[in-house]
């Protein structure tokens, strides 16, 4: 994913969900996304991520309150 690119993480996200979130994401959005998972280190662990990046930083804000927002496990 290009650094410019605004990030959200879709780890709250029903596993069985992600693709359903870039099926949202290409029939809502016009700009350029990226969905990635990135290993973060934290601690002496890795852990893995998954983020859905936008280079339209309003497309990232669309997509939380469209699409994150009304996932179960979003807000739980």
């Amino acid at each position: 994913m290009p650094p410019h690119f605004a990030r959200v993480s879709i780890d709250n996200v029903d596993i069985f969900m992600h693709g359903e979130a870039e099926q949202w994401i290409q029939e809502n959005t016009y700009g350029r996304y990226a969905v990635v998972t990135c290993a973060v280190r934290q601690g002496n662990k890795l852990i893995s991520k998954v983020y859905a990046g936008f280079e339209d930083p309003a497309e990232a804000t669309y997509f939380t309150l469209g699409f994150l927002s009304k996932q179960k496990k979003f807000w739980s």
